[in-house]
């Protein structure tokens, strides 16, 4: 054989061997693959017989056998990482003589890698796949984009063209056309990448040809998909039984206290490395980190290990070059990088992963997993250290973190998995009668929705298609057939705005939407452009539609509890007034209107409370209905069929809904009645409370860490509000006062802030702009300068034969909390030892930013959690005594609390880890354990059963200063109108539990 060619073109290259010292061109060396024949040989250990793997027949065969067929989508090959993908993808282009193909790779590492390949063809000599007629081919590699018209000629003067996407991301338009248009088939390596915007480019150019899509791992972490049907998958479980995955062990550390993680994991894998070392391994250690500052300070620890020569690389090391040669040569035994060192960089000696940062998709970590499974001489098994306390773990994770995790049938099983939702979404396509790329791009269509009465047989989805004219052209369009769903995107030219030429336009894209449900006989028409011409689309589909309107859609409002309407648009029968639109509190006064027909409804917009959950709901007389939101195309049709099922409901009248809908009044000083409780603006507990802060000039705590409480109701006229945060460090004061109608301004003399994460502001001047919430005993909210009612009184009492009496003997009902020193006789000891024996979580919470005094949760056979909420009180003493006794004022804060706390039981996964971080608040402070019973693994297994379990909660007021025996309807009432709150909230029963 001759020696190794290179010429340089430019940014590019080509390189050839060939057999002899006669050089051929690229036709002539194609003209060699035909006539020359490929034995298919496969490996027989038994019989000393050199060959192919199966992993490899199974893909060529596959490949040689879709490009014989009239399929003209991309196929994928699924080959797990070491089952030897490389000669694949070699056997296919000779076997399948593919004349000039177009290899693209994601890194410039694998693109030296493949091109080293395919200048010898790899094993397929050695292995006499081939014989000495088939001749090497002549292999171009592009680096970079390309200088002028024969730059590009000389590189077409090749057999295989190998570039990574970016470097084809510098082609124009017409040197990419030129590039591909000559080239019969594409090959993507590592076809995970494929979806980003240059990959995609370059596939466009091949619709019409073979393409060939080479992965591990089928799928992406941002949920687009690669395209192309499945055509072989080689199993990673049967990979892993025939030997081309090395066993994997997993090494949980468990440390509770953040900072203590990075050394605890360190400690662990180098003790790993040592051992494996010492028994004659030559294994290589990887620390990963997320960032760039993080792997700066992981490498710290490490670096005290001299003798293991560690090594930090990353994006902004300088001699990378020489960094990643040295790590191949061995010459570190501790490698510290971000992520890993690129797609390519095949070192089987690497075996051991320190994870400091796990990944945060079960993806990557597949593909992560795959570099440290390959087998060689002289390795011994993969072992991955990581922190199964990190409360950041993702639960696509949570089967690999668990404590005694077999992490070789977990990651089997999960690939399975994934690979199966991949051929189950490819069938789901295959539904829809026509090829389309929409279902390919992740709709997120916002959720509304046009609907129409269609009789069956009306729905003709197919006439779609005259539904484009000289404005707009239908560019991409999907049928369901089975479903009932048509899907089609629009392109439109709309004239510019700053000039009258008719030469330039711009161009605008939509979205439409139509789904037929043949149970209630509706179609429900989405579209994205703001003037959709939906009436045009129906009468093409459904000629015969009737479009539901009027009253009919107001019935898509019932069911809500709690509802606030916050925009409320009427049609009057008045002269001179046709519409008008009314908000707030102008929304009471419209009531009577519409009750005597003076007044039709136009546009209604609110929030309430659906199944627990706030939605939020907008309705018009014309027949569209909508939410402030975006989904998937799915949740988008239950969300229709949910709607539909109210439209056809006979029983729902309109205007009760708009009577039931809370109603709202501008105060000119605080209502005559007890406040019971007080939260923090709805616009900061939508932020990440951990990120939050509130400081003074002495002091910074966590949001988490604080409470707002409320000290004194109001001064004599009314007028204004004692409020107080309160902290570990004492309670501040705040003073809300009524400024003039509707409005409320807070001022303090102690200077406050709060820190957003992204600014710094003093609390008072936050709260003017986002006041908290006050919760009133009627079951009212006070909200700044508003307060919202319900229009029906909770006047009732409640039902005095379920308040629970229990006997307090020994107890000294003037105590409440036991705090760190286990008070024996306080109200919250006691009842914690009598909730031990019924859960396997007893959390004290008691204190600032409490989600209860107790939080108590049973995990029933890891499909339903249990999870009570305990809100203890005391009971005041009197000249000395504390007695139970009728007392209201014993009853409102203790309610006011069970109010508070219900938000919390709307996202119960949260509830769990706020109280992971508040007991490692505890624990990093040196302080004493908040657990009761249970231990901190069992809170990060909760916080992950939470993920996908069923919940049963409960809320519970302990309130020993309440004799059941004398409990007055004052009392009672009180107690009643939480119930009612709670009960419209969250459909949770308030138990009550007093004296005797």
């Amino acid at each position: 054989m001759a020696s190794l060619s290179e010429k340089n073109i430019g940014n590019s290259s080509l390189s050839w061997l060939p057999l002899d010292e006669i050089d051929q061109s690229c036709d002539e060396i194609f003209n060699s693959w035909c006539s020359a024949s490929f034995l298919f040989k496969e490996l027989d250990d038994s019989k000393k017989t050199k060959g192919l793997r199966p992993p490899q027949i199974g893909g060529i065969f596959a490949a040689l056998g879709f490009a014989k067929s009239e399929e003209k989508a991309a196929a994928t090959i699924v080959m797990p990482t070491g089952t030897g993908k490389t000669e694949t993808i070699l056997s296919i282009v000779v076997a399948g003589k593919f004349k000039k193909t177009l290899v693209i790779v994601p890194s410039d590492a694998l693109r030296e890698q493949t091109k080293e390949k395919f200048i010898h063809l790899g094993l397929l000599r050695q292995l006499e796949l081939i014989d000495c007629g088939t001749s090497n081919p002549i292999v171009a590699t592009i680096k970079h984009g390309i200088n002028n018209e024969d730059e590009l000629q000389e590189i077409l003067q090749s057999n295989v063209i190998i570039s990574s996407a970016s470097a084809l991301s510098l082609f124009s338009n017409q040197n990419l056309s030129k590039l591909t248009s000559v080239c019969t088939h594409l090959i993507v390596d590592e076809a995970h990448h494929i979806t980003a915007a240059t990959w995609a480019r370059i596939k466009s150019h091949f619709e019409n040809k073979p393409i060939f899509q080479f992965t591990a791992t089928p799928f992406r972490s941002d949920r687009t998909r690669i395209g192309g049907k499945i055509i072989f998958n080689y199993p990673l479980k049967k990979a892993q039984e025939d030997g081309y995955f090395k066993p994997i062990e997993f090494h949980p550390i468990r440390e509770f206290v953040e900072e203590k993680s990075d050394a605890a994991i360190a400690k662990k894998a180098i003790d790993l490395l040592r051992e494996d070392i010492a028994n004659g391994f030559d294994h290589i250690m990887m620390a990963r980190a997320s960032t760039i500052e993080r792997a700066k300070s992981i490498f710290k620890i490490y670096s005290n290990e001299k003798d293991l020569n560690p090594v930090l690389i990353n994006s902004q090391t300088k001699n990378k070059k020489e960094v990643l040669a040295a790590i191949r040569n061995r010459e570190h035994k501790i490698i510290v990088c971000v992520d890993m060192l690129g797609e390519g960089f095949d070192l089987p000696q690497l075996k051991i992963s320190a994870l400091h940062d796990p990944h945060k998709s079960i993806n990557i970590m597949l593909q992560f997993t795959g570099r440290f499974t390959r087998t060689t001489k002289n390795v011994g098994d993969a072992k991955f250290i990581a922190n199964i306390a990190n409360p950041n773990m993702s639960d696509s994770l949570e089967e690999l973190y668990k404590e005694d995790s077999d992490w070789n049938s977990v990651i089997s099983d999960i690939s399975s998995r994934k690979i199966q939702d991949e051929r189950e979404y490819h069938e789901f396509r295959s539904e829809f009668s026509t090829p389309s790329k929409l279902l390919d791009l992740g709709l997120t269509p916002s959720i509304s929705s046009t609907i129409y009465r269609v009789s069956l047989g009306q729905w003709q989805p197919n006439n779609f298609i005259s539904f484009g004219n000289k404005h707009f052209q239908i560019v991409d369009s999907t049928i369901n057939d089975d479903q009932d769903i048509l899907i089609f995107s629009v392109k439109s030219f709309l004239p510019v705005g700053w000039t009258s030429s008719k030469e330039l336009f711009d161009e605008s894209w939509d979205l439409y939407i139509a789904y037929y449900n043949k149970e209630l006989n509706l179609l429900f028409i989405h579209s994205s452009a703001k003037d959709g011409l939906v009436k045009r689309l129906v009468k093409l589909v459904a000629p015969d539609a009737s479009l539901v309107q009027g009253e009919y859609v107001f019935r898509a409002l019932a069911g809500l509890k709690r509802l606030k309407l916050q925009n409320v648009g009427l049609n009057k029968n008045k002269r001179g007034l046709r519409y008008s639109m009314h908000t707030g509190t102008e929304v009471n006064d419209q009531i009577p209107d519409i009750e005597a027909n003076r007044a039709t409804k136009s546009n209604i917009f609110g929030k309430g409370y659906e199944n627990g959950e706030l939605v939020s709901i907008g309705c018009s007389h014309k027949g569209k209905v909508w939410a402030m939101d975006s989904d998937s195309l799915d949740k988008w049709i239950t969300w229709c069929k949910n709607v539909g099922k109210k439209i056809l409901d006979d029983s729902i009248n309109t205007n009760e809904v708009m009577k039931t809908a809370m109603q709202t009044e501008e105060l000119d000083k605080y209502p005559d009645l007890h406040p019971l409780s007080i939260e923090w603006p709805v616009e900061l507990l939508r932020k990440n409370e951990l990120k939050v802060t509130v400081l003074s000039d002495t002091w910074e705590e966590k949001l988490i860490q604080c409470e707002l409480i409320l000290i004194d109701k109001t001064n004599i006229d009314n007028k204004s509000m004692a409020i107080g945060i309160k902290t570990q460090h004492g309670t501040n004061l705040i003073t809300a006062k009524i400024h003039k109608k509707g409005e409320v301004i807070f001022h303090s003399t102690e200077n406050i802030k709060i820190n957003l994460g992204d600014s710094i502001i003093n609390i008072t001047d936050y709260f003017n702009e986002n006041p908290p919430t006050i919760f009133m005993s009627d079951t009212s909210v006070v909200d700044g300068g508003l307060r919202y009612y319900p229009n029906e009184k909770y006047a009732y009492l409640y039902e005095k034969n379920n308040v629970e009496d229990w006997e307090w003997t020994g107890v000294d009902i003037s105590i409440e909390s036991q705090t760190e020193s286990k008070i024996k006789n306080s109200i919250q000891y006691y009842t914690i030892q009598r909730l031990l024996n019924h859960y396997d979580i007893v959390f004290d919470d008691d204190g600032a930013g409490e989600v209860a005094d107790i939080v108590a949760i049973k995990n029933i056979d890891n499909r339903e959690l249990v999870i009570d909420l305990f809100h203890c009180k005391y009971c005041t003493r009197s000249n000395g005594i504390a007695k139970p006794g009728a007392r209201v004022d014993d009853v409102y804060q203790v309610a006011g609390q069970a109010e508070k706390s219900v938000k919390w039981l709307g996202d119960k996964e949260n509830l769990i880890l706020r109280l992971m971080q508040r007991e490692r608040s505890r624990l990093k402070n040196g302080r004493t354990s908040r657990i009761e019973k249970g231990q901190f693994e069992d809170l990060v297994q909760l916080a992950k059963i939470a993920r996908y379990a069923s919940f049963k909660c409960g809320i519970s007021v302990v309130q020993p200063a309440i004799s059941k025996r004398i409990i007055s309807d004052d009392q009672l009432t009180v107690l009643g109108a939480t119930a009612a709150y709670i009960d419209e909230i969250s459909g949770i029963k308030l138990r009550v539990i007093t004296n005797i």
